[in-house]
Order: C-alpha cells, then sequence, then structure tokens
C-alpha cells in the first residue's frame, strides 16, 4: 500500500468529474449480487482549495497505510474510504479491497477488486519506477477475484428434531438436496430459499444470504403435526393424567402434536393403569379400556376360617375315639397348627378366590368325608362319622387351596364353583330327606348331589363370567326359594288341614322352593355380566314324511 506517485498524479487531477463517474451504480463484474460500497456514498469534501484537499486526503490515505501495518483493519478501510472520496484514485479501490480481504469480508473485497480492474486505464503507466506495471497488477487482481469467488459460504443446521433433511436452492438451482441436519453444508455465495423437513413435522422455509467464505449457524425448531386423541375409560369417575397433565374424568378428545405419551388412569377401588401410547400426526387415535377393580385379599378370610376348621377337625379326629379329653386337647392342637400353617405358609397377598375355594373345599370335604362313612357303614355313628367329617375338613381344605393356587380363579369363578357344590349338596340332601332312605342310600344321594353340583360350576364358570356380587345375588335367592316353598307349605297345610310335621313333605316344598328361587334368580339376574358362551337363535328344516317342517331352537359354541 504505497501511493508513490500514482497518487501524486491522481491529487493533481481534476476530481469533480471523475467523482461523478465512480458514484454510478454497476450491475456487477461477475453477475454478483451489486454491493452499495462506501466510495458510491461519499460525502461533499469541504470547501477547501486545492492544495489544502490535497493535504487532507494526503493525511487520510497516511493514516490508512499507518492503521493497516498496525492490523486495525476496520480503521484503514475508513480511512482510505475518505482518502477516496476527497480525491477518488482507481489503486486506492484495491487497497480498500486488501482491508476487507483481512478482515475475512470477501464479498466486499471482491465488490472493490472489480472496481479497481475497471477503473484501471487501459493506458495507465508506472507512476515510479519501483511501482507494479499497472496492466500487469489489473491481471494479478482478476487472478485474485477468479479465486476469491469459489470461496463457498459454510452453513451449519441443527434442527429438532435432530433427523431432519436440509435443501438449499434458489433460482439457479440446488445447491444441496436433503443433506442430513447438524452437518456442514459448502454452498456458493448468494441468496436462497431454505428447506427443512422431518417425517411428523411441519417442513419450515426460510430466506437466506450467505457470504462468500462466511461461515453461518442456524438453529430451527421444527413444529409437530397434530392429531386426534379421544380416550374413553371406565369407570367414568376415573381420573385421567397425559404426561402427567390433567385431563379430566372418564373421557377427553384433545389435538396433540404428533408423538409419545403416557397416559394414567386412576379410580377409587381400582387398579391404576399406565399406558404408553402414540399420537399419529394428522390421524385419529382411540383409546378405550376399562379399569379392573382392586384384587381382593383372602388371607384373613382364610386364616380365620382355618383355625377355626382345623381346631374343630382336630377335635373330630381326637374325640372319635378318645375320652373328652383328648377331643379337648385336639381342639387345642387343631386350633394352634390351623393358625400357625396358614399365617406362615399362605402368602399374604392370597387371593380371594383361592381362599373362598378353599373355605368350601374344606366344607365340601367334611361333607364327603361324612357321606362317605355312612354309605360304607350304612349308619349314622359319632364314632366313625366324626373321624371321617374331621379328616375330610382337612383333605378338602389342602385340596381346594393345591386347586384354586394353581388355576389363579377369580373371586367370582370360586363363587359360582362353590355355589354349585353348595346347592348340589342342599338338594341332594332334601332328596334324600324326602325319599326317608337308609344311611347308606342317602349317602350315595348326598354324594352324587355334591359330584353333580360342583361339576356344574366348574362348567358355568368355564362360559360364563359371573361376578362374586351376582353369584351372592343367586345364592341369596335359592335361600329365599327355600324360605318361600316352606312358608307355602305351611300354607297349604293350614288350607288343608294337614301337619306341618311331615318329612317327606317338608323336603318336597322346600326343594321346590330352592328350584323355583335359583331359576328366578338367575333369569333375574342374567344381564349382570357377559357371558363366554355365546348363544344364538337356530332356526332350520327336518324332512318329516313327504314333506319338511321349520325348526327353531338355540345354539351355543364351545
Amino acid at each position: 500500500m504505497k501511493i508513490g506517485l500514482a497518487l501524486a498524479l491522481g491529487l493533481a487531477l481534476g476530481s469533480v468529474a471523475h467523482a461523478q463517474s465512480s458514484r454510478v451504480k454497476d450491475t456487477g463484474f461477475i453477475g454478483k449480487d451489486v454491493l452499495v460500497l462506501e466510495v458510491d456514498d461519499c460525502r461533499p469534501p469541504p470547501p477547501m482549495d486545492g492544495d489544502h484537499l490535497r493535504q487532507l486526503g494526503s493525511e487520510h490515505y497516511q493514516r490508512g497505510e499507518v492503521l493497516f501495518a498496525q492490523g486495525d483493519y476496520s480503521g484503514a478501510a475508513d480511512e482510505l474510504v475518505a482518502a477516496y472520496c476527497i480525491f477518488p484514485y482507481y489503486t486506492i479501490l484495491k487497497d480498500i479491497g486488501e482491508t476487507y480481504q483481512r478482515q475475512l469480508e470477501y464479498a466486499k473485497a471482491l465488490a472493490y477488486f472489480e472496481r479497481y480492474v475497471r477503473e484501471v486505464p487501459a493506458d495507465a503507466k508506472r507512476g515510479a519506477a519501483c511501482d507494479p506495471d499497472p496492466q500487469i497488477d489489473k491481471a494479478n487482481v482478476l487472478a485474485r477475484i477468479s479465486v476469491l469467488a469459489k470461496l463457498p459460504a459454510r452453513i451449519r443446521v441443527d434442527t429438532d428434531p435432530a433427523e431432519a433433511f436440509i435443501t438449499i436452492s434458489n433460482a439457479a438451482g440446488v445447491a444441496k438436496n436433503r443433506e442430513k441436519s447438524g452437518r456442514e453444508l459448502d454452498v456458493p455465495g448468494g441468496t436462497y430459499e431454505m428447506k427443512i423437513e422431518a417425517p411428523g413435522f411441519h417442513t419450515h422455509t426460510q430466506q437466506i444470504t450467505a457470504d462468500i467464505g462466511q461461515p453461518y449457524t442456524y438453529f430451527v425448531p421444527l413444529e409437530r403435526i397434530k392429531g386426534r386423541l379421544h380416550v374413553r375409560v371406565v369407570p367414568v369417575d376415573a381420573k385421567l393424567y397425559l404426561d402427567k397433565k390433567p385431563m379430566g374424568q372418564g373421557a377427553f378428545d384433545a389435538e396433540l402434536p404428533g408423538g409419545h405419551y403416557q397416559l394414567l388412569a386412576e379410580a377409587p377401588d381400582h387398579v391404576q393403569v399406565t399406558r404408553d401410547i402414540e399420537v399419529l400426526p394428522d390421524r385419529d387415535s382411540q383409546i378405550a379400556f376399562e379399569l379392573k377393580s382392586q384384587p381382593e385379599y383372602g388371607r384373613k378370610q382364610l386364616l380365620g376360617y382355618g383355625t377355626v376348621a382345623a381346631g374343630v377337625a382336630g377335635g373330630l379326629l381326637a374325640g372319635g375315639q378318645s375320652t373328652p379329653f383328648y377331643g379337648g386337647l385336639g381342639v387345642v392342637g387343631g386350633l394352634a397348627g390351623g393358625f400357625v400353617g396358614i399365617y406362615y405358609g399362605t402368602p399374604n397377598d392370597l387371593a380371594l378366590g383361592p381362599s373362598s375355594l378353599t373355605v368350601t373345599g374344606s366344607l365340601e370335604g367334611g361333607v364327603l368325608g361324612g357321606a362317605l362313612v355312612a354309605t360304607v357303614t350304612n349308619r349314622y355313628d359319632s364314632s366313625t362319622l366324626a373321624p371321617g367329617i374331621g379328616a375330610g375338613l382337612v383333605l378338602g381344605a389342602g385340596a381346594a387351596y393345591y386347586v384354586g393356587s394353581k388355576t389363579h380363579l377369580s373371586a367370582g369363578d370360586a363363587a359360582i364353583i362353590n355355589s354349585g357344590a353348595l346347592w348340589g349338596t342342599v338338594s341332594s340332601s332334601l332328596l334324600s330327606l324326602s325319599f326317608n332312605a337308609s344311611p347308606q342310600i342317602s349317602g350315595g344321594i348326598v354324594l352324587s348331589g355334591l359330584g353333580v353340583g360342583t361339576i356344574g360350576g366348574v362348567l358355568l364358570q368355564r362360559y360364563f363370567t359371573i361376578s362374586r356380587g351376582h353369584a351372592a345375588l343367586i345364592d341369596a335367592s335359592g335361600v329365599v326359594g327355600v324360605v318361600g316353598g316352606l312358608a307355602t307349605l305351611s300354607v297349604f297345610a293350614r288350607a288343608n288341614g294337614l301337619g306341618v310335621q311331615n318329612d317327606e313333605r317338608t323336603s318336597n316344598f322346600a326343594l321346590g322352593g330352592l328350584a323355583a328361587g335359583l331359576i328366578i334368580g338367575g333369569v333375574l339376574t342374567r344381564n349382570l355380566d357377559e357371558p363366554r358362551l355365546q348363544v344364538t337363535p337356530v332356526m332350520g328344516r327336518v324332512a318329516t314324511g313327504g314333506g319338511s317342517t321349520t325348526t327353531f331352537g338355540f345354539g351355543a359354541r364351545f
């Protein structure tokens, strides 16, 4: 950056006409976007004579040289521009361009170098012997322009989500097509449209201007495309939360950005449910489910019954063949053994189904043991019945507990099996009473009723989902039926002047009332639970002699 004789010659030239021609904006040397340069917006020089103007211009230029040497390229550019505005000489344009190149502002450096090349006169000569030849220097600057023009702009785009695709294009074509975010992209300097795409997100577009050789960093959070979520939960008072945010009770509809969410549903006395769900962009997502009731535990029930039953069984086993002392000792031992065995031998979270089945199984075992003894011995003898009943209580409880634990019966399933065994035993007992049969025959009838009732209960629980409350209503209907039958007997006996004390008549009326109560209770409560046995009407035709007839009935699929 030496002014030499060239600047002295320029300062001696008339400046007004030259300054006016330098302020005409061009279209760009290599077709780039036109930059408005500082020398295109010069202030008029102060009203001075020529000598003072030359002195002022020289001072600006010399300060620019000093600042350039000191590394203050921005200050140097300001001083050189001021010098050029006073006396616009073409070599100063190259000096200004060099200051911007040192500042890495390549676009401005190119613009000044291009202006310099155009301003070099065709007949320009060296101002001094040591100065470079203007035409050779012009060729060198042209080569420098070619190198600088090829410097790419470096663009880095980070997005949320991270896996997005970037396309950078303009009217001249596509510079980068579907490049992954997070990478550094090199593009020629210019103005572009940047498009960012990701599945499930709205496409983002924006205009960017990239100067050659410059780095640019963008962070773009993409907006998710929304979907619609519809949630329905039973019971209707269940509280619903989406990502821990309250959403109401029982049901809600919401428009949400597509993505993964966590749905929480809770209600009193029901098991809390947490589900991971996905809302699909621009789609409807339907979620419906029912909360299960809190499991009912039966350990306390079993502990209470088992302790008493073990004491009774111990007393029956010991007292059947021994003195009352040993019977009492058996009761105490049974009570202690039953409590300790159940307390330490069963889990704290023992389900109500196995517990209920164990209780009923123990009672059925006692009936089975007594009936077997009566059938074998053909007599009702306490010395033989007591051990049979006691052993049946213990063995029946053990077998029922094993079956219930292995099959994980629900409380409803256990209740319907228990109901079948209960009413099968009661019915057979009433039937044997009406026959006034011998112990052997009565025992066989009771055993048959117990077996048929138990098998019937197992089949019913296999094909029907019946809750514990439903089974209790049917049992209550049976009790009401027996009471109603006995009441009917009383009315009938009074109306006909008969005695009520008749075992056969009593058992018949009680048996009829029982059947009527169970049937009516079953019909009235038929819609409380959903059957797993699907029964449908069936219509067909059957050949009869020379013709055919239409038949109607019901069919079921097992």
